[in-house]
């Protein structure tokens, strides 16, 4: 068994904020924990850059660089910006790439023989900030694109067009014998609405466009810059050595581009003969402190920022604890100051602490007859359970409820007490209390990646434990100005 994981490709014309770094921190931490069931080498995780766009050549006039410079020094800052915040991808995709263009043509070469592309007019509205043709129907009631609020333009101009009119009877059928090509339920719900109001056909190429990949029959039609994207995923694996992992393809996205990834792209591959996506899960969306993310509000939130005053593992439990995984949501930074103060420092890196400072104490390190690995395993099983939903909240819940019955474990029993009259029994709480941490390093390894290592430090060999370590460090309080 494989299991390849996506995460949408992110425009360039702008850095990555905490949006992006849920998605992306999302789908790594699923990443993870399939590695640890399958194998890393059965597993393939692919992020990136979505590039052939005239957002970017506005980006880079703005800047006042080189389109290619432009290009080269921003998808390098998203680069840097995961590689700092621990993302574990196997490979990073850019839409400017040789080798996605050869791929892009490729496909399109086979949905044109297929004979679903046709040259034709179109007459209609364009939202440059969507960079998307808009139905009537899409509109709010003042005519504006609901996501800019700005009148989208309209234009007229020879495009070429793919049918996906014809498609939308074999999607309803797919979408019935696989519902998990979509989830959750309400936004398949939303998607399949969508497809029984009736399907147009689309426009996939612009003659006017400045940037983007020529069409491999026309090179004076460059290709519509969402059509060329979504081909990104089969670009990463489209080798001899790779190509297994298409079918077992898993995308985390945004639930504002299921129209995209699971009407048209499905579409398109059903055209050019290729298998479907195993799964694609689209999150929902959150505000910061109850108000939703913009620049112009001053509010857009950098994963930097907390990553380098939390730490990474923080800044990943502080967004996926937030709300479950495919709600809608807010994110606080005081939320998440009292989760690392109250669950990671004083939870967590206490427990660990006390533990091991009272085993070396009393129990000369030495590790008790006891620990149930059968116990660990089914714990970790019920971990295993929620990954596997992709309930990511409900996973970090769990994992604290254990962190939370060792230390009431630990209170209750007082084995440091306990040791001056009752060894034995001392000893079987220790048992307990080391099978509880056991079972949190397992599951360490895949929520807590950066504090892993010094939990396996801490807990040592099967026959005695390490030495204690801080694990989180306190953060001073900053004074009010």
């Amino acid at each position: 068994m494989k299991k390849y994981l996506t995460t949408p490709i992110y425009y360039v014309n702008d850095v990555p904020h905490i949006g992006h770094a849920y998605c992306t921190l999302a789908t790594d931490t699923l990443a993870r924990y399939w590695r640890e069931k399958l194998g890393a080498e059965n597993v393939f995780f692919l992020t990136g850059t979505d590039e052939n766009s005239q957002k970017t050549v506005e980006a880079a006039r703005k800047s006042g660089k080189p389109i290619p410079e432009y290009l080269e020094e921003i998808a390098g800052n998203w680069r840097t910006t995961w590689d700092e915040i621990g993302i574990s991808y196997d490979d990073f995709i850019r839409t400017t790439e040789k080798r996605h263009h050869e791929t892009v043509h490729k496909i399109l070469q086979k949905i044109y023989d297929n004979g679903d592309i046709y040259r034709g007019k179109y007459e209609g509205h364009y939202c440059d900030g969507c960079e998307t043709f808009l139905k009537e129907s899409d509109l709010n009631e003042k005519g504006e694109c609901p996501d800019h609020l700005k009148i989208p333009r309209k234009i007229s101009e020879e495009n070429y067009f793919f049918k996906l009119s014809k498609y939308g009877d074999k999607l309803l059928e797919v979408y019935a014998k696989n519902p998990r090509l979509l989830e959750p339920e309400k936004r398949r719900n939303e998607v399949l609405s969508f497809i029984k109001s009736g399907l147009d056909d689309i426009s996939i190429s612009r003659e006017s466009a400045e940037m983007g990949i020529p069409l491999p029959w026309d090179e004076n039609h460059k290709i519509y810059v969402w059509f060329d994207a979504l081909i990104n995923y089969y670009t990463a694996i489209d080798t001899d050595e790779k190509r297994d992992f298409w079918n077992s393809a898993c995308h985390i996205l945004g639930k504002d581009i299921t129209r995209f990834h699971n009407v048209i792209w499905p579409a398109m591959l059903m055209s050019a003969g290729l298998p479907l996506p195993q799964e694609e899960f689209a999150h929902g969306f959150f505000t910061i402190d109850g108000v939703k993310m913009s620049k112009s509000l001053g509010n857009m939130v950098s994963p930097l920022e907390i990553s380098r005053e939390f730490g990474n593992d923080a800044l990943r439990l502080g967004l996926l604890s937030s709300f479950e995984f495919g709600n809608d949501g807010d994110f606080s930074h005081e939320n998440l100051a009292k989760l690392y103060d109250k669950k990671m420092a004083s939870g967590l890196g206490n427990l660990f602490n006390r533990v091991i400072v009272l085993v070396n104490k009393f129990l000369d390190g030495q590790k008790p007859a006891g620990i149930s690995t059968d116990e660990i395993k089914a714990e970790y099983e019920n971990f295993a359970g929620f990954m596997e939903e992709k309930k990511l909240k409900s996973a970090i819940d769990y994992f604290f409820q254990i962190v939370d019955s060792a230390n009431e474990l630990l209170n209750e029993k007082e084995p440091w007490k306990l040791v001056k009259t009752d060894m034995d029994e001392a000893k079987k709480v220790f048992a307990k209390l080391l099978q509880k941490l056991e079972t949190l390093k397992l599951m360490a390894k895949i929520l807590l990646p950066e504090t892993y290592p010094r939990m396996v430090d801490m807990l040592g060999d099967t026959e005695k434990v390490g030495e204690a370590q801080i694990l989180f460090a306190r953060i001073e309080k900053k004074s009010n100005p």
